[in-house]
């Protein structure tokens, strides 16, 4: 018990070490109605192609090195070492590298992420107007995560993690650090049945250049339910999210799968998405896994395609 208290105590250390006057205020805009100025978008784009199927509600069900990202909670069910390899390429060519480890033995875990969007090389232009470009420049976004979790008696997981941001755009950078922290919740008469709440990319304001703007603060509540009978499998999970800068989410994945093949499906809506369905397998041999998700963009702007690779050993 008294461990349980130090590491709860630690929690609320770093969140009121971190609640200062700016994060504070980064709070305050979360439930403000007018959206305030927001940058490092990518801190919005999930990661793994099974989670991308499912539509990203993922936080409840993550057993998974990716926990570092939906849920720091989940990283206690990494036993032995797991690794997992994710590959997204977004429109144009825009693509997300991400690489995660985790460790844990059902009580408590800790994972490493780390990952960085790429935009390619931009048109680089003068002050004078002019049809050809005077050459190119790489603009990228960085992330590295560290997550620690511990089980609170039997029902109760907690987790956090802290994050740390670079952007680079031509000659111009910014950087910045993050605090994630995520619970799951199992019903004590009905353990199939999981609940999870979490809290992402809470940190103070940035500064770029002459502007500042906000991270991309978000906060879920998800559900998930799972049953199984023989080598026959079936999964329901379901979210509720909010960012700062956008309305309500919601969404709903069902993932079916008979001894090593899976098949999923996902669904998230809010009115500024750019993309709604969401569909993908998976197939396990051993201790490799491979995951392949689809997510086309709405008014013919593409698709969004991510392939996973996961050793769990």
């Amino acid at each position: 018990m008294k461990r349980y208290i130090i590491f709860v105590s630690c929690i609320l250390l770093l969140l009121s070490f971190s609640l200062s006057a700016q994060w504070t205020g980064n709070i305050n805009d979360y439930f403000n109605k007018t959206a305030p100025s927001v940058g490092m978008s990518f801190l919005k784009i999930g990661m793994g192609a099974r989670a991308i199927s499912l539509a990203g509600t993922y936080s409840s069900i993550v057993r998974d090195p990716t926990a570092v990202y939906w849920n720091p909670a989940g990283v206690i069910y990494s036993e032995g070492i797991d690794v997992n390899f994710s590959h997204l390429s977004l429109m144009a060519d825009i693509h997300y590298e991400f690489v995660a480890l985790s460790t844990g033995d059902t009580r408590q875990g800790v994972g490493l992420g780390m990952g960085g969007v790429f935009y390619g090389g931009m048109e680089l232009r003068g002050d004078t107007p002019s049809e050809e470009p005077i050459g190119t420049f790489s603009a990228y976004s960085f992330l590295i995560k560290l997550a620690y979790a511990r089980r609170l008696g039997s029902d109760f997981v907690l987790g956090g993690s802290i994050g740390g941001v670079l952007e680079r755009i031509y000659i111009y950078s910014t950087h910045t650090y993050t605090l994630d922290v995520g619970l799951l919740y199992y019903l004590p008469v009905f353990k199939p049945l999981v609940f999870s709440l979490n809290v992402i990319n809470l940190g103070p304001k940035v500064v770029y250049i002459d502007d500042s703007f906000r991270l991309p603060l978000t906060g879920k509540i998800g559900g998930s339910y799972m049953m199984q009978k023989g080598k026959a499998t079936v999964t329901l999970a379901t979210d509720v999210s909010k960012s700062i800068d956008s309305p309500l989410s919601s969404g709903f994945g069902i993932e079916t799968g008979y001894s090593f093949l899976k098949v999923r499906l996902g669904y998230r809506y809010n009115e500024k998405n750019i993309q709604r369905w969401s569909t993908g397998f998976g197939v396990q041999y051993k201790f490799l896994s491979i995951d392949y998700s689809l997510s086309p963009y709405l008014m013919n702007m593409g698709r969004k395609h991510c392939i996973s690779l996961n050793f769990d050993r």
